[in-house]
């Protein structure tokens, strides 16, 4: 018990520069030593604002550089897309449409020839209709 309250005497003669008071003097210096501090504080701020503002610009225009460059090539390869395409729809018409074309000009044909064919019949009939009425006038007038 003896040694806590000599433990505790010797913490208390420790303590009593805690409960000295500041004069208008230190308050002004520690001020000065604030306020230069944040001095120092503000320019190595802004210089390090200015190197990276500076290197920033330095990226962005390489890299809007590399950006528009790669732009320009998707632009031309969209471009080769674009008439491959065309080529494309104009080689399916061409294979596609010149058989039904051509099927189109024979069905027309075939059309005509049949009219033809059945004209053709008509006198084969007519004609077959008057030779047996001439045999029946041969016949009977002989």
């Amino acid at each position: 018990m003896k040694y806590v309250i000599v433990l505790i005497g010797v913490f208390l003669l420790f303590t009593t520069s805690a409960f000295g008071e500041l004069t208008q003097a230190d308050i002004e210096k520690i001020r000065s030593i604030v306020e230069e501090s944040e001095k120092d504080v503000k320019e190595y701020v802004d210089l390090k604002i200015k190197e990276l503002d500076g290197r920033l610009s330095g990226e962005i225009k390489t890299s809007n550089q590399s950006l528009s460059e790669t732009i320009k090539g998707l632009d031309k390869r969209l471009y080769q897309i674009f008439v491959l395409v065309i080529a494309l729809i104009a080689f399916i018409a061409v294979v596609v449409g010149v058989p039904q074309i051509i099927v189109a000009m024979q069905r027309k044909d075939l059309h005509e020839q049949d009219e033809r064919i059945k004209a053709q019949q008509n006198q084969i009939e007519a004609l077959r209709h008057e030779i047996d009425e001439r045999k029946h006038e041969h016949i009977a007038a002989p």
